[in-house]
Parts: C-alpha cells; structure tokens; sequence
C-alpha cells in the first residue's frame, strides 16, 4: 500500500521507503563532477638508485664476462645426434627448455618486474636480485639434467 507522505518526509511512518530518484531533467547538459582516479607513483630515491645499479650490474656481467659461459656452458655437451642413448623419461629433451625458459623468465623479471612494482607501490630493488636466483636455478637444474643423461649418450 502506497504512504501518502513523500519518502523523504520527516513525518513519513514508512521506513523502508527508498529515498527518491535523482531528478536529471534540472542538470542533464552538465557533466558528472567526479574527478578521473590519479596514478600516485610511490618511489623512493634509494630504491630508484638500487634497482638500477644492479639492473646495470646484471647487463655487465651478461654482456662483457664469461659468466654466461659459466653458468649455461653445460648446452655444449648436450647430445643433439640420433646416435645418443635413451635417456629414461626422455629427461634429456627438457634440457634446453630449462635453460633458455630461466633466462627468458629472468630477463622478464628484470625488464617487467620494475614497472608492475611502480603502479602497485611495491620496492623495485628486489626484482634484480630475483632475476638473478632465477638465472641460478634454471642453470643448476640444466647442469643436473645434463650430468643425469650423460651417462645414457655413452
């Protein structure tokens, strides 16, 4: 049954009556009043420094050491012939993918890692650092994958 009293009447008894309805036809050229949401960057000096030292200390050591030689040096003794043994579960074919998928998800830490850190306000320095464990374990879990088959490709 409908209240003879307006919903936002004082005196009204029903309350649950919903309020009223926004009348548009008084305002309907102007735009809404709310402001666009604002992109706040958090960055503090040491992270900014951090981050890219040792972004800059991950390219040298890439670029002008034997490191990669070092850590990947193991892709030279894989078996790429069909005169190599069979290796159980075929482990011998992961070799690679290993390898090649740390480094590619190491350069993506490095390279992405930064920028998702910037819009979620999260300290940058410690995407190096990851990239760095990640390039450490994908070589170990290569070299053991290729000192397990080698054994096999005699």
């Amino acid at each position: 049954m409908a209240s003879p009293h307006h919903p936002a009447d004082p005196r009204s008894t029903n309350q649950t009556a919903s309020p009223p309805a926004r009348d548009d036809s008084v305002d309907s050229n102007q735009p809404d009043h709310k402001a666009p949401p604002v992109l706040r960057l958090r960055i503090s000096t040491w992270d900014l420094v951090c981050t890219v030292l040792l972004l800059a200390l991950l390219v040298y050591l890439a670029t002008a050491t034997n490191w990669p030689v070092r850590l990947f040096g193991f892709l030279a003794k894989v078996c790429d012939d069909e005169t190599c043994g069979p290796v159980p579960y075929g482990i011998d074919f992961y070799i690679r993918p290993v390898a090649w998928g740390g480094i590619g998800a190491a350069i993506a830490a490095a390279g992405i890692g930064p920028f998702v850190s910037l819009l979620k306000g999260w300290y940058m320095s410690f995407w190096p650092v990851l990239a760095l464990g990640i390039l450490m374990v994908s070589s170990a879990a290569g070299f053991l994958l290729t000192i397990f088959s080698e054994r096999y490709w005699l």
